[in-house]
């Protein structure tokens, strides 16, 4: 079961999980919209779970999602997204407790790498939790004839604070290299005000900041092939479909060094540009990676993991393994 916009991250990378599975799929744009569908007559339900695709707040999120495992009337798991952590400020606490209520209304657990299962350990006492990553299909890179390169640093995915956008706005204020900023993707609801700031910040340095708006998914891989330099400066993810995307266009996108971008580049060694975590840090990655355009792309010989493919098996045997206990 999946519940969301077909835009949102957790709704691509669950209907991408599903059909690497097989086996019948419910999608509604909300939950509500669930109690109104068929059910498939299967021994198991796995659904998809994030706080903010369930409820106006986490605490409404968990009451839908305890609900809706109540009413199928057999065994359910989740894969958890957007685990919390205590960069979550004000609303950790909340977060929480909503998990926790997940958790216990569910026989099996799935998460999308090491980082949220130590997440998870912190704040609960489920010991059965187990990774899944989110899947790596690369597209071959191209060579000789790659498409021509903007004079930006692009991010990819929703604008929201925290994201990342005002600090590359001060690493390129202090360059030399003429380089803006283009944020791939829309704002996201709520934070509209957000463009305003991000401008004047950028203005205020002499760099220009741009916005595409939401990229389809028929323009997106040449959208990402385009700029000059990938950039994912979120230091609070849990799990990342957008830097999963940039690899999976070809590009070697530049990332602050944490434990969960440590994973992806022990999964697929050379497929990250890891550096430091200041904003320091990333202006000599940014000033190096313009100087030296091809360390921004993913070498052939990359091997990623995993695949969809693989991803699909891991969640059969882990289908498995439950009906099994």
């Amino acid at each position: 079961m999946i519940v969301g916009p077909q835009r949102h991250g957790v709704v691509r990378h669950a209907v991408a999980s599903a059909a690497a599975i097989g086996g019948p799929v419910v999608t509604a744009d909300a939950v509500g919209d669930l109690h109104a569908q068929a059910v498939p007559d299967a021994e198991r339900i796995h659904i998809h779970f994030t706080d903010r695709l369930f409820g106006s707040t986490a605490a409404r999120g968990a009451d839908e999602f305890v609900s809706l495992t109540t009413s199928l009337n057999r065994p359910v798991s989740t894969t958890l997204h957007d685990v919390p952590q205590p960069s979550d400020g004000r609303a950790f606490a909340m977060r929480v407790e909503a998990y926790r209520r997940v958790i216990d209304a569910v026989d099996g657990v799935v998460v999308s790498s090491d980082h949220e299962r130590v997440l998870l350990a912190d704040h609960t006492d489920r010991e059965d939790v187990d990774v899944i990553p989110l899947a790596l299909d690369r597209s071959p890179t191209p060579t000789g004839g790659r498409p021509p390169v903007r004079d930006v640093v692009g991010v990819l995915g929703f604008i929201y604070p925290g994201k990342g956008h005002a600090e590359i706005i001060d690493a390129l204020g202090a360059l030399e290299a003429d380089l803006d900023l283009l944020a791939l993707g829309a704002v996201a609801d709520g934070h509209e005000d957000l463009i305003t700031d991000l401008t004047t910040r950028a203005a205020g340095v002499n760099v220009r900041f741009e916005t595409t708006g939401f990229v389809p998914d028929t323009a997106l891989q040449a959208t990402l092939r385009s700029v000059a330099v990938p950039v994912a400066f979120h230091r609070h993810l849990s799990a990342s479909a957008s830097i999963n995307t940039w690899i999976e266009a070809g590009r070697r996108p530049l990332v602050p060094h944490n434990r969960y971008t440590a994973e992806i580049e022990a999964n697929s060694p050379g497929a990250l540009w890891l550096h430091g975590d200041s904003v320091d840090d990333l202006r000599d990655a940014i000033a190096r990676a313009a100087a030296e355009p091809e360390l921004t792309w993913v070498a052939d010989d990359v091997v990623v993991f995993p695949t969809s493919e693989q991803v699909g098996a891991m969640y059969r045997a882990r289908f498995d393994a439950w009906s099994r206990r």
